[in-house]
Formats: structure tokens, C-alpha cells, sequence
């Protein structure tokens, strides 16, 4: 049987065009974002959605991504698997943060404890995204138990965010010399993971 998790990264938004820190600000998806992903259809990167159980984070530009995809499709929400909150930076230009006594602390904090005010530190949003992935993966694995004696494929999709996808890649398939934010896809892209025996083996690029 086949077995297949998709994580899929929203489209553009206006906070990717200006090189906000954001993440809890629920900013919709810019007309070029729609139009990015309706290219990415054309050219097949994305999987049939007829028999996979589909996810996305809850926020505005993942309903948006998923939509533009699929169409209104039944999905269920996972909230974990929302985007890092940058609390007092949310919106703003690493110039503008220049301006912001709380930012120093956190850009050169090396041991990703420092919470920002109103949001939360780079060590709780890892342990929040990987809960969410925990939880993914739990459904996914009754999904597999649902498919055991029909031999279709098992197939996940999760429509979240940059960060979440890192943080989820990193822990699966990354080494200990991995940058942050070095296995962030390109908006509208992401992964497809292969499941073999309820574990993660191997992952392709969309």
C-alpha cells in the first residue's frame, strides 16, 4: 500500500512581498498568490485529492491555497500547525524591528528560549508544530488502518505554513548542521513524504 503525506506551503501574501516578520496576522492571499497556484495546478504538482483526508492550519491564506487547489473540499483544521506568532514584530520590516528595543534579545538570542512579548519563543513554536505534526500523523496512520485490505493509497494532505513545514522536515529528515528555515518551500510548493510502516522513509519536492 501506498502511503503519502503532502505538506503543502500557502500561496503569496502580502507579508512574503514585503518581508514582514509575521505569522498570526491572518493576511489573505495577494491576487498573485491565487495566480501562482493555479500555474502549479497546471503543471500537475499537486496530488488527487478524491480519496486523501485534507488538513490545513485554519488560517485564512491556507483556506484561501486550498481552495484555489481544490475547490470546496471537506477538510478539518489543525491549529497547531499555524505559523510561528511574532507577537510585538507581527507586520513589521526587519528595519522597522531595528527600531524596537525587544528585537536585539531575540535576533541574537542563540538559545531559542527568548519569548517575545504577546507571541512565543522559537523553542515553544517548534514543540507546537511538531505536536501538530503528531497529530497529522496520528490521523494518517488511521487512515492507513482504513485502507489496510483495500489496497488503495493512504494519501494526507496538510495546507500550512513555511516555518511549520521547516521545523517538520528538519525533525524527520534534517542533521544537527541544518540552517533555519532550510527546508522552507517556495510558496504554493512543499513535500510528499513516504510512509512505510507508519514511519516517515522518504520525501520528494513538489
Amino acid at each position: 500500500m501506498k502511503s503519502t503525506i503532502y505538506l503543502i506551503r500557502h500561496s503569496i501574501t502580502s507579508g512574503n512581498i514585503g518581508n514582514w516578520y509575521y505569522g498570526a496576522l491572518d493576511v489573505p492571499l495577494v491576487p498573485e498568490g491565487v495566480e501562482k497556484l493555479k500555474k502549479l495546478k497546471e503543471e500537475g504538482i499537486y496530488p488527487d485529492p478524491s480519496d486523501a483526508d485534507i488538513y490545513t492550519s485554519g488560517m485564512l491564506r491556507t483556506e484561501q491555497t486550498l481552495e484555489t487547489i481544490y475547490g470546496d473540499v471537506p477538510h478539518k483544521v489543525i491549529e497547531e500547525l499555524r505559523e510561528y506568532n511574532f507577537g510585538i514584530f507581527e507586520g513589521k520590516t526587519y528595519e522597522e524591528l531595528l527600531e524596537i528595543p525587544e528585537f536585539p534579545p531575540f535576533h541574537n538570542d542563540t538559545t531559542n528560549d527568548y519569548v517575545i512579548p504577546e507571541g512565543e519563543s522559537r523553542n515553544m513554536f517548534e514543540k507546537r508544530a511538531l505536536l501538530g505534526w503528531d497529530k497529522l500523523l496520528g490521523f494518517h496512520r488511521l487512515k492507513e488502518l482504513s485502507h489496510r485490505h483495500s489496497g488503495l493509497p493512504a494519501l494526507s494532505i496538510a495546507v500550512c505554513h513555511g516555518g511549520v513545514i521547516d521545523r517538520i522536515m528538519h525533525k524527520l529528515f534534517g542533521t544537527a548542521n541544518d540552517l533555519r528555515y532550510q527546508w522552507t518551500p517556495e510558496t504554493g510548493r512543499g513535500y510528499a513524504i513516504t510512509l512505510e510502516d507508519g514511519a516517515p522513509v522518504f520525501y520528494e519536492e513538489l
